[in-house]
């Protein structure tokens, strides 16, 4: 059996107290499952569990232990990088961690094991089940989100200095808006910008599309030059810590018309509104339905078919998700989101408005704040 941890990982002097009521949160949960043990897989859960930034792990919860489990790569690094958890047992260095479990008899104890039945593929858990018999291996999704949605001081800090940055490589960016410069072109100094402002990574691929092409919602950098009187969108983020930020941009080349003039001031009187309205506690589907609401009206519906926003985090894409088609979907306090109401007009332009907010009880606090008015460089 695993010894308990006592001079292999070194002790930090702080982190977050979350980690702790994370860990709390999931062992009432198991009781509700009637299991023994939780076993983390997908990575930026077992990362706001423990700190553990590498790309291969395996966490096992149980009431009274927590055994951590990566491969060699990682035996050194583990040594600093881990949480000092309650009850964390010495790190396993191995390539086959349920292998592991069942040969040694980690958790001797554990009847029935739960598992991220949305983060795991199917082949994966029948050839896991079969390792571990006659131990059962019970599908438990979407079991560790909904604690980590909430931010901590020292996460939302990140995310913070990750929205900052985002806004000063727009900033900098604008000084390379001309014509005949192309997307690609544009895309590739985010990514240059963004680093030397202190940027770890680009948290998703970098959207840059102009004139005809911006109604491609999700439309990738091309070699298309930009002309005068392009609209031009701008979607991409920054990270820190590996928390990261999320923002879009629409600007005007050289012209813009009364039309696209009012188009910009409806999203973000749309975005503004959406951001006023949310509280914790909400459900997604209403928050949206305030912008929404506001593009219907003005003719413009079907035009904006996306979420209104997601949730931001270690992940790019979190929850909660901000649409009109979930249901249930609620939005907790202290979560990061990112609202982005959008019009998109097929062989004519498209337009996004997209900022980042803290829900707290008296509203969205804005992390990052678009431009009032279409900027036309």
């Amino acid at each position: 059996m695993a010894k308990k941890k006592k001079e292999t990982t070194k002790k930090q002097d702080s982190y977050p107290k979350i980690a702790d009521i994370r860990l709390e949160q999931l062992k009432y949960i198991m009781e509700d499952h009637k299991v023994d043990a939780l076993v983390v897989t997908y990575l930026p859960n077992i990362r706001y569990l423990t700190n553990f930034s590498g790309s291969n792990a395996t966490l096992f919860i149980t009431p009274d232990e927590i055994h951590f489990v990566t491969d060699d790569r990682y035996e050194e690094q583990v040594k600093t990088e881990l949480y000092p958890l309650p009850n964390l047992q010495e790190p396993s260095i191995t390539r086959d961690p349920f292998s592991l479990i069942a040969e040694k008899k980690i958790l001797p104890d554990v009847a029935s094991m739960a598992f991220e039945a949305d983060k795991m593929t199917y082949d994966d858990a029948v050839k896991i089940r079969n390792q571990i018999r006659p131990v059962k291996f019970k599908p438990a999704p979407n079991m560790v989100e909904p604690f980590t949605v909430p931010k901590a001081d020292e996460e939302l800090a990140n995310i913070k200095e990750a929205c900052r940055i985002a806004e000063a490589t727009y900033e900098k960016i604008l000084e390379f808006v001309k014509p005949g410069v192309t997307e690609k072109e544009l895309a590739l100094e985010i990514t240059y910008q963004s680093r030397l402002l202190g940027s770890e990574g680009d948290p998703f691929d970098i959207i840059v599309t102009s004139g005809e092409r911006g109604a491609l919602v999700h439309g990738q950098p091309s070699d298309r030059a930009l002309k005068k009187g392009d609209i031009i969108l701008f979607d991409f983020g920054c990270k820190v810590n590996g928390f990261g930020s999320d923002i879009s941009r629409t600007i005007a080349l050289g012209k813009a018309t009364k039309e696209q003039k009012a188009n910009y001031d409806l999203l973000y009187k749309a975005k503004e509104a959406a951001i006023e309205f949310v509280r914790p506690a909400m459900n997604a589907k209403n928050v949206d339905a305030v912008a929404r609401k506001m593009i219907e009206d003005a003719g413009y519906g079907e035009n904006f078919q996306h979420s209104l926003g997601h949730g931001i985090g270690l992940v790019a894409h979190e929850h909660p998700i901000i649409t009109f088609r979930l249901e249930s979907e609620m939005i907790p306090e202290n979560s990061v989101l990112a609202i982005e109401p959008g019009i998109y007009l097929p062989d004519k332009y498209g337009m996004r408005i997209e900022d980042n907010i803290l829900v707290t009880r008296s509203g969205g606090e804005h992390l990052t704040n678009a431009p009032k008015k279409l900027p036309i460089i």
